[in-house]
Parts: structure tokens; C-alpha cells; sequence
């Protein structure tokens, strides 16, 4: 077994949410809701800022001013789009595991069981962190498997949307989100919740 590493740190405002001082390394968190690709980016960003480097991969249309609002240092980040073919997909994330801390992926519909948990156990080797996230237009068709399902996550990330502010009235610039974020799973017997406004999130990952 590899020695244990102190926990991958997150923001302020997120650490009420994870039991042990930030997100365990080894670990395999899924990420649903329709802010899960948000607030997988918000979980992400302190540890880039920190000097970790971030792999996104199979995310359609995630653009670096995304990942910059979010809070993630964009020049630890790299973005990629294999193939959705389960194979090519598969050997993709194997190799970004050897390099990278954090990695966040969409998973193609085809992904089995089998490859999935080879990939964790890279996880668990190097002592990454993966975030798989359920991203429309990401699986191949609809009512696909969700990523919780096919990976034995450690962590479950459920985060909603309760509101937004500054686009009422014509309002063009977004300046606050505020979601609902449940965190539960096997590595978390008792599930902790928080209503978080990622705004500020992404300004405590900037100072």
C-alpha cells in the first residue's frame, strides 16, 4: 500500500463538506446534478493554486474562462477529448493518471465496470483524486449508466442550482450562484450539506 499523503486542500467554504481537511487522496468522487461539472471545477481549483496540475477529460465545451472563473490556476490545467470509443477513452485517462493529481471526467455511455475499476485502482497507486462527472452531451445517449454506477465512487456529490443573480432585468454578467451541495457516500457515512454562492467560492480560491 502506498503511504498515506495529506488530503488534496479546497476552499474554505467547501471544507464542511469533507470530513477529513480537504479530499482524501486515492479517492473516486461522483459528481451529479446540474452544477456537478461547477462544482467539480470549485473542489479542484485550490489544489492547482496549491501546485497540483488538473486533467480534464471527455468535458464537451469546457472553455478556459470557465476553469478561470471557477477559480483553477489555467496554466496547471489541460484540457482533452479522446475519442468516446471505450478503449481509446480508457488508455487516455491511464496516462493522464501518471501525471496529474486531480483529474475530471465524463465517461463515455460504453465504459464498463471492469475498465472503470482498473482506472481506480490507478487512482489508488498514485494517489490521485478522480471526479467523474455527469455532463450533458458528455455520454453518448440518453438514460445512460451514470458515473456513480459504473465506478465504485468513494464520495457522492449531489450540487443543484437554487438561484441565480445578475441576469434579471437584462442583466448580461453573472455575479452570484448559489447551490445546493449534498455530500454522502461510502466514505461518508453521515451525509453533510451546505448551500454554498460559488462566487465566493471561486474568490477564496483567488486570494
Amino acid at each position: 500500500m502506498p503511504t498515506a499523503r495529506a488530503p488534496l486542500p479546497v476552499a474554505p467554504s467547501l471544507l464542511p463538506l469533507f470530513a477529513d481537511g480537504g479530499v482524501v487522496r486515492g479517492r473516486t468522487v461522483a459528481c451529479t446534478g446540474d452544477a456537478a461539472l461547477s462544482v467539480a471545477l470549485a473542489v479542484s481549483a485550490a489544489t492547482t493554486r496549491a501546485g497540483s496540475w488538473l486533467a480534464v477529460v471527455g468535458v464537451p465545451h469546457l472553455g478556459v474562462g470557465a476553469a478561470v472563473e471557477a477559480g483553477v490556476a489555467i496554466e496547471r490545467l489541460v484540457l482533452a477529448q479522446p475519442p468516446m470509443a471505450s478503449r481509446e477513452w480508457v488508455t487516455t485517462v491511464a496516462a493522464l493518471v501518471e501525471g496529474f493529481d486531480v483529474l475530471i471526467v465524463a465517461p463515455p455511455a460504453s465504459l464498463t465496470e471492469h475498465d472503470a475499476r482498473r482506472l481506480q485502482s490507478r487512482i489508488v497507486a498514485r494517489q490521485s483524486v478522480l471526479l467523474v462527472v455527469n455532463v450533458p452531451g458528455a455520454l453518448s445517449s440518453p438514460g445512460s449508466r451514470t458515473a456513480s454506477r459504473v465506478f465504485a465512487a468513494d464520495l457522492d456529490v449531489h450540487a443543484d442550482t437554487v438561484s441565480w443573480s445578475g441576469i434579471e432585468r437584462g442583466g448580461s454578467h453573472i455575479t452570484q450562484r448559489l447551490v445546493h451541495v449534498r455530500v454522502g457516500g461510502r466514505r461518508c457515512p453521515v451525509p453533510r450539506e451546505a448551500t454554498l454562492d460559488l462566487s465566493c467560492v471561486t474568490n477564496q480560491h483567488a486570494s
